[in-house]
């Protein structure tokens, strides 16, 4: 039975896919390629999140009252190929942890070494880590100002914050311990899920929008493809912007407001990269 391991960086997306997902295999009113086969021991933590997503709400960002981990058994209704996924609700923080504290959870790093597969989330709804060179131009001022220009006031130094460093950067180190000693190097699939598609514009691509605006990720992954065999996928968990959309949403059937985009998908199937995870 393979293990998947679903994991992101704060505000990445993955509590309201849990949401989403839970309601998914429980109602079982919209076609999937997997099957729910066993709830978890508790389902209280993942039952809140349901609710809210149910009821057009933000699901509330993880806390650390209220992390916990989820388990979901499933089963490929074709092959009847069996999964584990286990799904670490803990705060994105967590996440962040292995480069910008030189630490992870003990529970975490466990779980990344048992996986078979990752499902990892970005957000498409947040800016980018790129800067531009206008950004540059007071640091250029600084050193040879304009002609007829005094320097401008140098600013006061700002501490070093590590938890203010790039998502993407956080993100490659998270998946280089994966393979690091004392855990063994092995090949593994990795779905990366683009929440938030449905603001981004009608012809981009995952593919297309991934390797744009996410450049370090796809270029890590890219050159390591003897570890990470990737799949992209574009999904809209709630299908739309809250609460802007929630009269919208309200009228219709919950399971038929996500939004999902990549190769081998349903139209509303989460469980379609879980599928794809859990077929090597």
């Amino acid at each position: 039975m393979r293990r998947q391991l679903i994991v992101g960086m704060p505000a990445s997306g993955k509590s309201t896919f849990i949401a989403a997902l839970r309601h998914l295999l429980i109602a079982d009113d919209v076609a999937t390629e997997l099957e729910l086969t066993a709830l978890s021991d508790d389902e209280s933590h993942v039952n809140a999140l349901e609710a809210d997503w149910l009821a057009c709400r933000e699901v509330q960002r993880t806390k650390t009252a209220t992390e916990g981990w989820v388990e979901f058994r499933v089963r490929n209704r074709v092959t009847g190929a069996e999964a584990v996924l286990s799904v670490p609700d803990l705060t994105g923080e967590t996440f962040e942890q292995p480069l910008c504290a030189g630490r992870c959870n003990r529970e975490l790093y466990e779980a990344l070494g048992d996986a078979d597969a990752l499902l990892l989330f970005t957000n498409a709804d947040r800016p980018d880590d790129a800067g531009l060179i206008s950004d540059f131009n007071d640091m250029l001022d600084d050193v040879e100002p304009p002609a007829g220009r005094k320097p401008r006031p140098k600013p006061e130094p700002v501490p070093f914050d590590p938890m203010a460093m790039p998502e993407e950067a956080k993100i490659v180190e998270f998946l280089q311990m994966a393979n690091r000693r004392p855990l063994p190097a092995k090949l593994r699939r990795i779905g990366i899920v683009i929440s938030a598609w449905d603001v981004v514009s009608g012809g981009v691509t995952p593919e297309n929008w991934f390797a744009e605006r996410r450049p370090m990720i796809d270029q890590f992954l890219s050159n390591n493809a003897h570890l990470w065999e990737l799949r992209l996928y574009g999904v809209s968990a709630i299908g739309g912007k809250l609460p802007r959309d929630r009269k919208k949403l309200d009228k219709m059937k919950p399971s038929e407001r996500i939004i999902m985009v990549g190769e081998q998908t349903g139209a509303h199937d989460l469980t379609s990269p879980l599928s794809w995870l859990g077929a090597a």
